[in-house]
């Protein structure tokens, strides 16, 4: 059998043994073929004759500086999203506001807590720290710049009682931590939030208000009374102090 083989590929012409040997390949694959040698020749000789590059030496703190004034800058697309994220904060009333440090977590486990948290009332939301800049800028809660620094994330609520459900459902969770709260354009700290969750409700927050500022208009006629009478006792004094200076 090795002799008969061996005697058809001695038969077989050279261009065929290479057919044989060669593997067959798809003709969508186009075989790249050189340019003819005068071809280059020629491109190199008509090739334009580019002056030297100069290579500047750039100062070390240039590109520090560089990255800061590229923080402090925004582009058109960035004043755009940041007007839409400002108007959707005012037009959908968000009276809550948490600033949390968000770590990674799966996709599925992010939709499945945001929707969780609609339920409660609550929306997570994500722009960028650059973004949320650009929205307080210029506002009482441009203090919060500082806090937006990593990977940070919002939780929005439009009650009061959002903060309690807020600081609750972040103990549930190991990926997000509140960092600061805001009621009202008010700066809450995350311990008053814990103070209030103490609470068995808020409500007990609005009759202690009620009472203390009874207690203040109560005393209020009193305080108003005390001042004429006060008045008249002094001038009697004076006026007796006076007779007896005019008698000596």
């Amino acid at each position: 059998f090795r002799m008969l083989a061996h005697s058809v590929l001695t038969t077989l012409s050279a261009r065929e043994a290479v057919l044989l040997s060669a593997r067959a390949v798809s003709s969508k694959y186009p075989k790249l073929k050189p340019r003819h040698y005068r071809r280059r020749l020629f491109e190199a000789a008509v090739a334009p004759v580019m002056p030297r590059t100069i290579t500047q030496c750039t100062p070390p703190m240039k590109k520090h500086l560089d990255n800061i004034e590229y923080d402090q800058s925004y582009s058109d697309y960035e004043i755009a999203l940041a007007d839409l994220v400002r108007n959707y904060l005012r037009n959908e009333e968000f009276r809550v506001m948490a600033v949390c440090q968000f770590t990674s977590v799966p996709g599925r486990t992010l939709h499945f807590t945001k929707n969780q948290l609609r339920l409660k009332d609550i929306e997570f939301r994500n722009y960028g720290n650059k973004i949320m800049r650009k929205v307080f800028d210029g506002t009482p809660l441009s203090s919060l710049s500082p806090v937006f620094v990593g990977s940070n994330a919002l939780l929005l609520g439009k009650t009061p009682e959002s903060l309690v459900t807020i600081s609750k459902e972040c103990t549930k969770l190991n990926w997000i931590v509140p960092l600061v709260y805001v009621l009202d354009s008010r700066i809450v700290s995350s311990s008053e939030v814990e103070t209030l969750s103490a609470l068995p409700d808020l409500n007990c927050l609005y009759g202690e208000t009620v009472q203390i500022l009874s207690q203040q208009i109560g005393a209020l006629p009193q305080s108003l009374d005390s001042i004429p009478h006060s008045l008249v006792n002094s001038l009697s004094h004076l006026s007796t102090k006076e007779e007896k200076t005019g008698d000596q």
